[in-house]
């Protein structure tokens, strides 16, 4: 979906909440979230439930969990946080008509470019020596979500009682799969599973991987760092998120359950509806997948 002149395009809404909680165990909060309209570049970290009209350049919601010794993480989630959506914003400025493949490419310009401050920082200071963040970045754009992802920060979309996720966890037994080799018998026992193949900040170079799908009217995004989906199961998660409840509070409910079930991590989660003639209707008969994100696939999006 383009920016452009003439016919106005139908309008999509976007309600949205966030909230990060310290958990039960940790002693600081490494996480970061920032909700922006890309439109105005109006930003907001800690959320009311809001509505409000999406704009002709899209909107954001990025989740951080930060990693380091001390307080390193949090200084690389929140320079990331900060970072990526006035440089976004920036980016689709400098441009009159915004496509789907420039957005993308701005997208994840945008993270790289935060990447490239934390490094420098850490190199800076000794204090911050190997702190990095991960980085799930979900936009909406038009009737895209585009989710650009470093690290096992999650996006998931919600449809219908039915919940995918829309991200793959670069972490290090996802790697071992990935070129076939041997993974242990019990994977979510293994000590490896939450090491990460990649992070913002941590080295020079990036490869950010993006994922798109079409929504529709009524769709629900969930952003979430691990400290959530690590301790609630999927099936609570889908629960919290199929009630008929206001989303600050399933955003409570699905901190709440994660506490519920140890609490050994900072929680993060961002809850973002989507409506408006501007979208497909809902049709329970639509599949809900996701693909890698591929410029070919919008050579004839208007």
């Amino acid at each position: 979906m383009a920016e452009q002149s003439g016919a106005q395009p139908k309008p999509i809404r976007v309600s949205v909440f966030g909230v990060t909680d310290l958990g039960r165990v940790r002693k600081n909060n490494e996480d970061n979230f920032v909700v922006c309209d890309l439109t105005t570049g109006e930003v907001c970290v800690t959320p009311p439930e809001c509505a409000q009209e999406l704009g002709p350049r899209g909107a954001l919601f990025l989740v951080a969990d930060g990693m380091g010794g001390e307080a390193s993480g949090e200084v690389a989630s929140q320079i990331c946080a900060a970072t990526v959506p006035k440089r976004l914003h920036e980016n689709l400025k400098s441009v009159e008509n915004v496509s789907p493949t420039n957005f993308v490419s701005f997208l994840r310009e945008a993270i790289e470019f935060a990447n490239q401050l934390i490094f420098q920082s850490a190199q800076a200071n000794a204090n911050y020596r190997g702190m990095g963040t991960t980085t799930t970045a979900a936009t909406l754009f038009g009737p895209y979500v585009f989710v650009a992802q470093v690290g096992d920060s999650r996006a998931y979309l919600i449809r219908d009682k039915q919940m995918v996720q829309l991200t793959r966890d670069q972490t290090f037994l996802n790697y071992l799969q990935e070129i076939g080799a041997d993974l242990p018998i019990e994977p979510e026992k293994d000590s490896r599973k939450s090491i990460l193949t990649q992070a913002v900040g941590t080295s020079e170079t990036l490869d950010v991987k993006v994922t798109y799908t079409t929504v529709r009217e009524g769709d629900l995004l969930l952003v979430c760092s691990d400290g959530l989906y690590n301790m609630a199961k999927s099936r609570d998660l889908l629960n919290i998120l199929s009630a008929n409840s206001p989303l600050a509070e399933k955003c409570k409910f699905l901190v709440a359950k994660a506490n519920e079930q140890g609490g050994t991590d900072n929680i993060t989660v961002i809850l973002a509806k989507f409506a408006g003639p501007g979208l497909p209707p809902t049709d329970p008969a639509a599949e809900l997948d996701y693909k890698e994100f591929r410029q070919e696939d919008f050579k004839t999006a208007p």
